[in-house]
């Protein structure tokens, strides 16, 4: 059967199926509320039973308490009944004795006085017949002893009992104090075992006519037994709740008390009954008492039954104590919750069925309402498809327009909805960018990022197309194939009646043909076509730069001015072709003989310009000038000709020689025709003081080279301390030279001028060498492994050090894990790639990797990551004024963070104040050296240093 659905049928269809709808849905809630009630009365039930149990396991417990808590307190009685009674009877025994005494002094001599008191006293008994009085004199002789009559008359100030002590004087001590009287403990035999001694109490006073001791007392078990006997007569009568009693057990599961097992017969039921029931409870009793069940009767014979009982043990007594319940105790009380859980249950249910047909039938009544409202509603929705029909026919007419438009542009066109996904793009996108449709489609245009652009680029482009609705400027993407091209973006936002985003429209267009056209005209503009090495344009441009950073940092740069002699003698003897190639040749030496980071450039015929920024000494750029002269004036050979042409050099410096670019410029250049002037060949300073100092840095280079050969540089050592615990963790080798005529020279004077003349390869390689061999004496001298660190420089880091390492560990024996070779950011930088492959090889052999004053370089952290480092050394620049520099404080917390997520130890050096110490302590740093913890030490003075750290335990934090 099939059913036809039109614009007149359709409302009457949704009322039936809402009716329908309905009460299938009342049917199918009501018969979920009824099972689930029935579960939740189920649950209810098994829940309710458990707290019954549960309350009644409590009562049984609070039950057991109680009882346990009386036989405590019995127990505590133990020792004062035997007190209390053990005076009672002596207080009777001195009365009794006064009295005779009394009665008798004047009429019979003291002995008989005596005999008779005795006979009075012999004969008393107390504690069940057990107490008797006994007498003895402030001398230790026995005067009445009831149970040893032989013993009487004799002394027992010496008897002992088994642990030593002395019986007779601790009796005499007890009333050897102002009331006469006292207790006194000690062993003896108990009647009928006289192989085992057993605790006694006595209580002794002092009579004082014939001064004696009349004294009484018992043993404590004896007080002990008849204490217990009293608490079973009491647990035996206790009762509570309808069945319930105390039974007691002993440890054995002897029946010491039981009410219901005496109404029991003997009979073999009961037996096996009772066996298995103390199994039970000894077990539960083993395990310290808890609850279990077993079968049993009830008091009044009945049964058996389940009976479930809480188990207790009084270690002090051996006792195990058991308090039960039976299942007609638990009856009433759970029948009684049942009636309650069914009457709620029947309440509940009945006010579930009045709100389940009242909302049927409102339900029905609004499904009636809204199917005539669907109808009219229905009714207007079928002319307005019949209008949007003809509407929708000439959208597509236009939207056909469009896309012969879309298709057949020459820009490439890209469509994004509101989340900036790609729903469209045209053939141009295609043939410029090689991406076909359908892999542009759902994607997201920055696929194609180059990375050319910061995230700060876009941020800005988004911001101006939201804020004006349109944005233009060139961006560089990458193709499909992976190359890199610049493109023309237009961006525009489409947007709905409302203000909403509906999408974004990109036109773009290649401009790799105008790029090149303007980086080639750029590059006719600021470099020299001969050479390919900058123009003075670019020259200037560079200079400035440099000359405002040099300003920043306070430091120092050169501009060497270079004039090739008689070069126009070339060209006018072998031709400007000889001649051309021949400043080519000059320009690739000079490049070669400059420092990585010096620029130089071409001003115009045989001209040229070196700029050397960070700079120090001058003997640094004197260094460099000579390089230069040597490099340019070795032969050159051209179509068989030998050339020779010798350079002539001005140098001018700033800040001393000029402040700006052409200041320098022009007084390099008069330093130029000066040099010249003096017969070519030559460099020459732009200031007379300058020549100075560069004849000091010659003399001072020679005496360098001298002092290597002849030993006079010598090795401090730096200690450097765990900041945590102060221990002693390792030092810096620090080179010094002892001048014969000048003394100490300065660190920072020599090794620049090493660094510079090339010094530094021999000097560096015995800093290494004689670093090793002190640490390996030491460890043969019975200290502690320290750390070693050496510095390393740039030549050395190029020229095999990890030979040079691998060689000297081998020869000193120094372990390789206790080396620390120090390295610079900027030596890192030359070269990244091959440094990362030094670093490794290093790291093969054992030793420590510390980039040494961390911060002060260039080194990028895309970089520092890729080195395989060990320890980050904060330089003491940013450590001077801590902690009152903001500066400085936000660059430190930021190195030892940063060292703390590469999980690279930090290593503060130049600490010289407390405040400086507490403050890097705070922020986590590992070790520090400085002057508040030591200056270097000369090898012998670090000798003791470490006998402190190894034999004294000293520590510096």
């Amino acid at each position: 059967m099939s059913f036809k659905v039109d614009a007149s049928s359709f409302p009457r269809l949704q009322m039936i199926g809402m009716v329908a709808t309905v009460l299938l849905f009342t049917l199918v809630l009501g018969g979920y509320f009824l099972w689930s009630q029935q579960q939740q009365r189920e649950q209810q039930l098994i829940v309710l039973e458990q707290e019954i149990l549960s309350q009644q396991e409590a009562l049984l417990e609070s039950e057991l308490e109680a009882s346990i808590s009386y036989i405590h307190y019995m127990r505590t009685r133990t020792e004062s009944v035997l007190k209390r009674e053990a005076k009672n009877q002596v207080d009777q025994a001195i009365t009794l004795a006064t009295g005779i005494y009394q009665q008798q002094k004047d009429k019979l001599p003291e002995a008989e006085i005596k005999q008779l008191i005795r006979e009075a006293l012999r004969d008393i008994r107390f504690f069940d017949g057990r107490g008797y009085l006994f007498i003895d004199d402030m001398d230790g002789l026995c005067i009445l002893l009831p149970t040893a009559p032989h013993i009487e008359g004799k002394s027992l100030y010496d008897n002992q009992d088994d642990t030593g002590h002395y019986i007779m004087r601790g009796l005499i001590d007890a009333v050897n104090n102002p009331d006469k009287s006292g207790y006194s403990r000690y062993r003896w035999y108990p009647p009928g075992n006289p192989q085992e001694m057993a605790d006694k109490l006595a209580y002794v006073r002092l009579f004082e006519p014939f001064q004696w001791i009349i004294g009484a007392g018992d043993y404590l078990y004896r007080i002990e037994n008849d204490l217990k006997q009293e608490s079973l007569r009491r647990l035996s009568n206790f009762r509570f709740g309808q069945h319930g009693y105390i039974a007691v057990l002993d440890q054995q599961g002897d029946t010491l008390i039981n009410t219901a097992l005496q109404m029991l017969p003997d009979s073999t039921l009961v037996a096996k009954l009772k066996q298995i029931a103390v199994e039970q409870i000894l077990d539960v009793a083993r395990k310290g008492g808890g609850v279990t069940e077993y079968q049993w009767f009830y008091p009044d014979g009945r049964g058996p039954v389940v009976k479930r009982a809480m188990i207790k043990v009084v270690p002090e007594w051996g006792w195990i104590l058991t308090a039960g319940v039976y299942p007609d105790d638990l009856a009433p009380l759970l029948e009684k919750h049942q009636i309650k859980l069914e009457s709620d249950w029947l309440d509940s249910l009945q006010t579930f069925l009045l709100v389940l047909c009242f909302s049927s039938v409102a339900t029905l009544l609004l499904a009636i309402v809204f199917s005539r409202w669907l109808k009219t509603l229905f009714k207007r929705y079928q002319r307005d498809i019949d209008q949007q029909a003809s509407q929708l026919k000439a959208n597509a007419r236009e939207l056909s327009l469009a896309a012969q438009v879309f298709e057949s542009a020459t820009e490439g066109i890209i469509i994004t909805d509101p989340d900036n996904r790609i729903v469209a793009v045209n053939s141009a996108f295609t043939e410029i960018t090689g991406y076909q449709e359908h892999e542009a489609l759902g994607q997201n245009p920055s696929f194609m990022a180059s990375g050319s652009h910061d995230e700060h680029f876009y941020q800005m482009m988004w911001r101006k197309l939201l804020e004006d609705g349109s944005w233009q400027g060139e961006v560089w993407n990458r193709r499909k194939d992976g190359v890199l091209f610049p493109e023309w973006l237009s961006l525009s936002v489409v947007r709905s009646g409302s203000g909403a985003v509906k999408n974004y429209i990109a036109t773009l267009s290649d401009i790799s043909l105008r790029k090149q056209s303007e980086e080639r005209l750029r590059y006719l503009a600021e470099y020299d076509s001969l050479t390919d090495l900058p123009n003075r344009r670019l020259l200037a441009d560079r200079a400035t730069q440099a000359i405002n950073m040099a300003r920043h940092n306070g430091q120092r740069l050169a501009l060497l001015f270079v004039d090739l002699d008689r070069f126009k003698n070339v060209n006018d003897s072998l031709g400007h072709d000889i001649g051309d190639r021949l400043l080519c040749v000059i320009g690739e030496r000079l490049q070669q003989a400059v420092r990585d980071g010096d620029s130089v450039s071409r001003v115009g015929g045989d001209e040229f310009v070196v700029l050397c920024p960070e700079v120090g000494l001058p003997g640094q750029v004197a260094n460099i000038a000579h390089r230069i002269t040597q490099a340019v004036a070795a032969p050159v050979e051209l179509d068989g000709h030998s050339l020779a042409c010798t350079p002539s050099v001005g140098i001018a410096f700033f800040p001393e020689d000029g402040d700006d670019f052409e200041t320098l410029y022009r007084n390099a250049d008069a330093a130029l025709y000066h040099a010249k002037a003096q017969g070519r060949n030559q460099y020459q300073f732009f200031t007379q003081k300058m020549n100075q100092e560069v004849s000091q840095r010659l003399a001072m280079e020679n005496a360098l080279r001298l002092g290597i050969q002849q030993e006079e540089l010598c090795l401090a050592y730096q200690p450097q301390y765990c900041i945590d615990s102060g221990r002693l963790r390792g030092v810096e080798a620090l080179v010094r030279w002892h001048h014969p005529q000048q003394g100490l020279v300065p660190p920072n004077e020599f090794i620049p001028l090493a660094e510079e003349s090339g010094l530094i390869l021999p000097l560096g390689d015995w800093v290494m060498a004689e670093a090793c061999r002190q640490g390996r004496e030491w460890l043969d001298q019975g200290f502690i492994e320290v750390e070693m660190a050496v510095n390393v420089s740039a030549l050395q880091f190029r020229h095999g050090l990890v030979a040079q390492v691998e060689k000297v560990l081998q020869d000193s024996g120094f372990p390789a894990h206790l080396l620390v070779i120090e390295v610079t950011e900027s030596i890192l930088m030359d070269d990244a790639e091959q440094a990362v492959q030094i670093l490794r090889e290093l790291k093969q052999l054992g030793v420590w990797i510390s980039l040494d004053d961390f911060g002060t370089g260039y080194s990028s952290l895309s970089y520092l990551k890729s080195f395989p480092l060990d320890k980050l050394k904060i330089d003491q620049a940013f450590i001077r004024d801590l902690p009152m520099d903001a500066d400085d404080i936000a660059i430190t917390s930021s190195i030892i963070a940063l060292a703390r997520n590469l999980k690279l130890l930090t290593v503060a050096e130049g600490v010289e104040s407390e405040q400086q110490l507490a403050f890097l302590n705070e922020q986590g740093c590992h070790i520090a050296q400085g002057y508040l913890l030591d200056r270097p030490l000369w090898p012998e003075d670090a000798a003791k240093r470490l006998h402190e750290a190894t034999f004294v335990g000293d520590k510096k934090i």
